[in-house]
């Protein structure tokens, strides 16, 4: 917008400077004497104005570049350009990371889905302690599992939605989106805090561990006698024990990555859980942008 307002200046200007230059010349002008020391005098106004239009204009580019310089704050915005899935590098500011590498899925409702987990087949082991659920650990494009710690950074700075990809071993491809996902900190075992509306064709089996605590093999926090992370040789919100277990042992028998409503007790060959963040997140964001060039 302001450089469309000098280009409108720049031409008036002009146009000023052809008339001054033309009544000057002209002899016969009998108005030149009066009206060109007025016109003279709105030349120098505008051109001052143009200044300060410019100073402007030169103070919002340099916050600009500033911000293009470092990375984005989510996949919405990294792979914005690309619309390619991928990995890319966001800043976390909550954690103080500036180029955290994460995976960005462009394929599935719109894009701009960030992958904090996702299970493919048994190469990597799930069945680890509460230090490596909270830190992270896999590969950004395979068997993955993004932290605890940094999904609470990301969930907790700005509202996000969630989106979890299933699919059978005969085939069948299902879906689970919530509108809202919140993790706690670790103060608080990383709880699974809010769920949002649920929407898709696989039936909600995760609500049922709204309100619990992340639980692993040395940190039971379930809401039975017996360690369910233990029996069940993974992680996750467990309650008595779950109605999903998306984090369970990888293999073709009972009581592996399981969604319950699904079928009970099935074990899928694929899961991918997503995080987005949400149109009240978006307008946040804008408000602030806004604000900063203003």
């Amino acid at each position: 917008m302001s450089r469309f307002i000098i280009i409108i200046l720049v031409n008036f200007v002009f146009i000023l400077q052809i008339k001054i230059g033309f009544c000057l010349k002209n002899d016969t002008c009998a108005v030149c004497d009066c009206s060109c020391d007025v016109e003279i005098d709105v030349v120098k106004k505008v051109m001052k104005g143009l200044k300060d239009v410019k100073k402007s204009t030169d103070k919002i580019e340099q916050q600009l570049t500033a911000n293009r310089a470092t990375n984005p704050s989510s996949c919405m915005e990294a792979a914005a350009t690309s619309l390619k899935s991928g990995v890319y590098k966001i800043k976390l500011e909550k954690l103080n990371i500036a180029d955290l590498e994460v995976f960005c899925d462009e394929d599935v409702d719109f894009g701009g889905w960030l992958v904090i987990q996702r299970r493919q087949s048994g190469s990597v082991r799930f069945y680890r302690c509460w230090n490596d659920y909270k830190k992270g650990f896999g590969d950004l494009t395979g068997n993955y599992w993004i932290g605890l710690e940094k999904l609470h950074a990301l969930t907790s700075s700005c509202e996000q939605e969630l989106y979890i990809q299933l699919q059978r071993r005969s085939g069948e491809k299902y879906h689970a989106k919530y509108a809202e996902f919140l993790i706690g900190p670790e103060s608080q075992s990383y709880t699974l805090k809010k769920l949002g509306n649920y929407g898709g064709n696989a039936g909600d089996s995760l609500r049922q561990h709204l309100g619990m605590k992340f639980s692993t093999y040395d940190r039971d926090n379930d809401n039975l006698e017996n360690n369910c992370a233990m029996k069940y040789e993974g992680a996750w919100w467990f309650d008595d024990c779950y109605y999903s277990h998306l984090n369970g042992v990888y293999n073709g028998d009972f009581y592996g990555v399981a969604w319950n409503a699904i079928k009970k007790e099935e074990s899928l060959s694929f899961s991918q859980m997503m995080i987005r963040p949400t149109q009240n997140c978006w307008r946040r964001l804008m408000l602030g942008n806004l604000n900063r060039y203003t």
